[in-house]
């Protein structure tokens, strides 16, 4: 009788469509929000409200923010705001989610994913620095951990809710299990992997209102460079992948969000304390994200995981 049943028709190309329309839209946005932040800048040095403690940070991060930063934020106003539209056109509901309970059994399928996670990345990260790919800051942060710790939790908990169970849920809706695993993994790295080159930055007297296609036109670039793509994207594909599988067994969120929090959180922390050296690409790049090495290790670790993960019999949801 399930087999006479019409199939519900692919989410993966209004997906699609979203992404092509956010990015769009944050080009777009993107001088206006400038415009706006710099505006706002300039009222606050000259008015009272500006000698607040509150008022004196936002100032200070709109000066020092360059364009990209403008960018990176118009882009998110915009998936916000697109994805009510997006989630209304494919009917939304409960069940595309994971299970969130039970309370203990998550809470240790999120500890074991973070302490390997960020564990095995640090045990890298040393070990490039004592074969001399990295070298201590003149002022390493050993105990700023205020970051870490906030981009490890907000990172994990938002990215595995949309990557993992609103993306995830509705591919698998729509798709047999390895196409829809195949083609969230290569989201999620695409989106991470579209950021302008290191370096890159865009004069404050020179946006202009296309300014946002010329981010677009630096990033397309990276596409080009085929070392980098080695380098970087492989390995957000192969993180993609160990969350999604980690998700799969489990039938929930929990370990992913250990495991994407641990890696964000070690690559936090260890930016603060060590600055890279030139020359050791394609094995390990600026950061404990990019380079063979990173890969091997995401892999490492991510076979690790699962081999300690209990199946669930959820795990299919």
């Amino acid at each position: 009788m399930q087999a006479d049943m019409p199939r519900p028709s692919s989410a993966l190309p209004k997906l699609l469509l979203y992404l092509l329309a956010v990015m769009v839209g944050g080009a777009l946005f993107a001088p206006v929000l400038f415009d706006l932040g710099h505006q706002v800048l300039a009222w606050m040095k000259t008015s009272p409200v500006g000698e607040s403690g509150p008022a004196r940070w936002l100032a200070a991060s709109i000066d020092r923010a360059s364009f990209t930063r403008f960018f990176n934020r118009a882009v998110l106003v915009c998936a916000l705001l697109f994805i009510v539209p997006l989630l209304r056109s494919l009917k939304l509901d409960r069940s595309l989610l994971p299970s969130w309970k039970p309370l203990s059994t998550g809470l240790r399928q999120w500890l074991l994913g973070f302490v390997l996670a960020a564990g095995l990345l640090l045990l890298m990260g040393f070990t490039c620095h004592e074969m001399g790919a990295y070298r201590l800051r003149s002022s390493p942060g050993w105990t700023r951990l205020g970051e870490p710790i906030t981009a490890a939790l907000g990172a994990g908990i938002v990215e595995e809710i949309f990557f993992r169970a609103l993306l995830l849920g509705l591919l698998l809706r729509t798709m047999t299990v390895r196409s829809a695993v195949f083609w969230s993994t290569f989201i999620f790295a695409i989106v991470h992997f579209m950021k302008p080159p290191d370096g890159w930055k865009l004069a404050d007297d020179q946006v202009v209102w296309s300014s946002g296609f010329a981010v677009l036109a630096q990033i397309a670039r990276g596409f080009g460079d085929i070392d980098f793509i080695l380098a970087e994207f492989a390995t957000l594909f192969a993180v993609g992948w160990v969350l999604t599988q980690a998700r799969m067994r489990t039938g929930m969120l929990w370990a992913g969000i250990g495991l994407h929090g641990g890696w964000v959180f070690g690559l936090k922390w260890f930016s603060g304390v060590m600055s890279p050296l030139p020359g050791w690409l394609p094995w390990i790049g600026p950061n404990l994200k990019v380079g063979l090495l990173p890969l091997v290790m995401v892999l490492l670790t991510g076979w690790i995981t699962l081999r300690l993960l209990p199946r669930q019999p959820q795990a299919g949801s």
